[in-house]
């Protein structure tokens, strides 16, 4: 038995569940709240380093608070994933007005920058569905940033009228165990 070791009350008001879905289109003031960088493959050929970030909105109030995920491929065996992570990197870094990348990724925590969010594209085998990504950032220097709002028209989902594509899970997609006394691959029933 473990201990909980802290004291949590379900009350109403620290019970009540929001729905998150995606943000609306528009122009946000972000931050990067939380960061990690994932290596896989060293010493190969296949070695890549991404860069994960979570952004946090700042502006407009009605969203503050609400996260948004993103990854940079910093290093990839694909030379066109590589240069396109390397260059939305890039374009983080100069709306951040960083000439160049830190040693840590935790150097750019907290850091506002103004960035376009819009709808991105679902996966081309149908698992994940359309999610929020940054379209576009706003570079200080260019003196051009706009004011945070949101967009007034917004795009018509595309799946308005389909219904919501089936995941499969990895469970499902396996044969169950025949009642001919096959075995469970992890051992006896």
């Amino acid at each position: 038995m473990a201990r909980i070791g802290v004291r949590v009350e379900a009350t109403e008001e620290n019970t009540q569940q929001r729905d998150y879905g995606n943000l609306p289109n528009g122009d946000y003031r972000l931050e990067i709240s939380a960061s990690e960088v994932k290596e896989t493959g060293e010493g190969t050929r296949d070695h890549k380093i991404v860069l994960k970030v979570t952004y946090d909105v700042i502006e407009p109030d009605e969203f503050k608070g609400r996260k948004l995920f993103g990854n940079y491929n910093l290093q990839n065996p694909n030379s066109q994933a590589q240069d396109i992570g390397q260059r939305q990197f890039a374009c983080l870094l100069r709306a951040m007005e960083l000439n160049e990348a830190p040693e840590d990724s935790d150097e750019l925590h907290f850091v506002a920058f103004m960035a376009k969010i819009g709808m991105g594209k679902p996966s081309k085998d149908g698992q994940y569905e359309a999610r929020n990504e940054i379209k576009k950032y706003y570079y200080p220097d260019e003196g051009n940033v706009p004011a945070p709002s949101i967009d007034a028209n917004q795009p018509v989902a595309a799946n308005d009228n389909k219904p919501a594509p089936q995941r499969q899970s990895q469970a499902a997609a396996k044969p169950a165990a025949s009642a001919t006394g096959a075995r469970r691959p992890w051992g006896s029933k």
